[in-house]
C-alpha cells in the first residue's frame, strides 16, 4: 500500500475528542441490528435539518436545480426531508458496517449488474467505477468482498483532517486489501493498477472549481473532475457508473451499469467526454434522489468571484451534452436609482452577453433594460419585508432558483431586502457584502463604479472570451 503522507500532522485536543466520539459511536451501535441503526440515524438526520438552516437551504437550492422542472416546491421540501432522513441513516449504517464481517454485510446489500464488471474479450484493464456520494457509500470500500470477480480494488484517497481518524481509516482499508492512492502519488500508480486488472473507485460528483472541466450537470454548468476520462484514456479501462440506493431499513441495492459509451473519435475532447460522465452521474443520482448527499454545493457560487465560470473549457463542443440548458440566474437590485444612472445600461448589456447561460432579473423603480428577462417592481415607500417577499415569491415560481444577487446601489441600500429575500449570496459596492476581490479592486478610486464591481466579481475579459466559446 502506498505511503500517503510524508509526515504526520500535529494532533490537537479536538482531534482526540472527535476520534473518541466516533469510536464511541461504533461501540454503541455494534449490538444493534442494521435496521435499528438506520432508524436512529434517520431520526438524527431529521433533527439536523433544523439545527443548520443554512445547509438546508443549500439542499433545497440543489434539489430545485436538479428537479425544479419536475416537482413543485412542496414536493421539493418533502424530498429534502427524506434526504436528511436517508443521509443520517446511511451515515450511521456506514459506521455500523465498519464492525461487520463481509459475509454479514453482504446480507444487507443486493448486487445487480455483476456481469458488467467482468472483463470483456480483449480487455485487460480493470474497470473504473464512477461513484457518486449516495447511499451508504462508505461500504463501497468493501466492494472487493461484495462483488465476485474483483481481484483487487483501489481508491483515490483524500487524507482526513483528523490524523487519528485518518490512520484508523487507512489501517482498516489496508486490512481489507484496498490500495489507496493520493494526489501525491500522481497518475502512474493508479494507471498501473488498472492495467494490471484491478478495479479503481473514483468519486466524481463533487464541484472541484478551477481543477475541473466546466460541463452541465442536470443542465446547469458546474466543474467536475476529468480524472476518470484521463485514466480511461491512459489505461483503456471501461468507466462503469455505480448506484447505491436504499430499498428498505438497513437494505441497499448496489447496481453496476454498463460502461459509459465514449466515441473513439472524441476521446481527446475533454469537455465532451467529461459531460458524458456527468450524464451518467445524473442518471445514477436520479435512481434514488433521496440517497444523494445534496448538502454538497454541486453548483458552487464563488464567495468572491461568483460570475466566474468555474473549471476549464477544453476542446469545446457544440454537442447538446456540453451546452447548459438551465440558466445562471443573477438578480440585480437597482432600487430607486434614477433612469439616467451612469453605466447601468452598458454594464447590464455586458453582463448579459458575458456568459451564454446568464439570465438577469431586475428589481427597480425607474430602470429597465431589454437585456433583462424579468423585472420586479420596486416601491421605495414599501417596507423591506414586502419587497423581499415579492422577490421570494417570484423565485419560488421559477424552475430553478436565483444563484446570486448584486446590489447596484452605491450605498448598498438593498442589503436588508436581499437578506430577507433568502437569496443565498449577494454582493455590493459597500457595507457587509463587499467581496474580498471587490475590496482589493476598490483600493484604486477609479474602480469604484459598476464596471469595477462586476469585473471584481469575475466578469473580466479573459472569462468573457472563454464563455463565448460555450455557445
Amino acid at each position: 500500500m502506498t505511503d500517503i503522507s510524508q509526515k504526520d500532522p500535529p494532533i490537537k485536543l479536538s482531534h482526540y475528542f472527535s476520534y473518541g466520539t466516533y469510536r464511541g459511536f461504533e461501540l454503541l451501535l455494534k449490538p444493534f441490528p442494521m435496521a435499528v441503526v438506520c432508524v436512529i440515524g434517520g431520526i438524527i438526520g431529521s433533527i439536523a435539518q433544523f439545527l443548520v438552516p443554512y445547509r438546508r437551504r443549500i439542499v433545497i437550492h440543489n434539489l430545485r436545480i436538479a428537479y425544479g422542472d419536475q416537482m413543485d416546491i412542496d414536493e421539493i421540501h418533502r424530498l429534502c426531508r427524506r434526504t436528511y432522513w436517508n443521509t443520517g441513516a446511511n451515515f450511521l449504517a456506514s459506521v455500523r458496517a465498519n464492525t461487520m464481517q463481509p459475509d454479514k454485510l453482504r446480507e444487507h446489500i443486493e448486487i445487480l449488474g455483476i456481469e458488467n464488471a467482468r472483463s470483456k474479450p480483449g480487455q485487460s484493464a480493470g474497470p473504473i467505477f464512477l461513484l457518486a456520494h449516495m447511499g451508504s457509500w462508505e461500504t463501497l470500500v468493501q466492494i472487493k468482498d461484495l462483488v465476485p470477480g474483483i481481484s483487487s480494488f483501489g481508491a483515490l484517497y483524500r487524507p482526513l483532517g483528523n490524523p487519528l481518524l485518518d490512520k484508523l481509516v487507512k489501517r482498516r482499508r489496508q486490512k481489507a486489501g484496498i490500495t489507496l492512492y493520493s494526489r501525491k502519488d500522481g497518475f502512474f500508480p493508479p494507471i498501473s493498477h488498472l492495467k494490471n486488472g484491478g478495479a479503481l473507485g473514483v468519486f466524481s460528483d463533487q464541484n472541484v472549481r478551477d481543477h475541473g472541466i466546466s460541463v452541465p450537470l442536470f443542465g446547469k454548468l458546474t466543474s467536475l473532475t476529468n480524472l476518470p476520462i484521463l485514466l480511461h484514456r491512459r489505461a483503456k479501462a471501461p468507466i462503469l457508473p455505480i448506484c447505491m440506493a436504499s430499498v428498505g431499513l438497513g437494505k441497499w441495492q448496489l447496481t453496476i451499469y454498463p460502461a459509459v459509451q465514449i466515441p473513439e473519435t472524441e476521446k481527446t475532447n475533454a469537455t465532451l467526454t467529461t459531460s458524458l460522465c456527468a450524464q451518467a452521474l445524473e442518471s445514477v443520482m436520479s435512481k434514488s434522489p433521496a440517497d444523494v448527499l445534496w448538502m454538497h454545493s454541486y453548483w458552487k457560487i464563488g464567495k468572491n468571484r461568483p460570475l466566474k465560470i468555474a473549471g476549464a473549457q477544453k476542446n469545446k463542443s457544440t454537442s447538446p451534452t456540453t451546452v447548459p440548458s438551465k440558466p445562471f440566474k443573477v438578480l440585480i437590485f437597482a432600487g430607486d436609482l434614477p433612469s439616467d444612472f451612469p453605466e447601468f445600461h452598458t454594464q447590464v448589456h455586458q453582463l448579459k452577453n458575458y456568459r451564454s447561460d446568464i439570465e438577469i432579473t431586475l428589481v427597480s423603480q425607474n430602470l429597465t433594460s431589454p437585456d433583462v428577462a424579468h423585472r420586479i417592481p420596486f416601491n421605495s415607500s414599501e417596507p423591506p419585508h414586502i419587497i423581499a417577499n415579492n422577490i421570494r415569491q417570484y423565485d419560488l415560481t421559477q424552475n430553478t432558483p436565483i444563484d446570486c444577487a448584486i446590489d447596484f446601489t452605491p450605498n448598498a441600500s438593498g442589503h436588508q431586502i436581499l437578506k430577507l429575500s433568502g437569496v443565498i449570496r449577494h454582493f455590493a459596492m459597500s457595507g457587509d457584502n463587499v467581496s474580498r476581490t471587490t475590496k482589493k479592486a476598490f483600493k484604486n478610486p477609479q474602480n469604484r463604479n459598476l464596471t469595477g464591481l462586476l469585473q471584481s466579481l469575475g466578469m473580466n475579459a479573459h472569462n468573457e472570451n472563454q464563455s463565448r466559446e460555450l455557445t
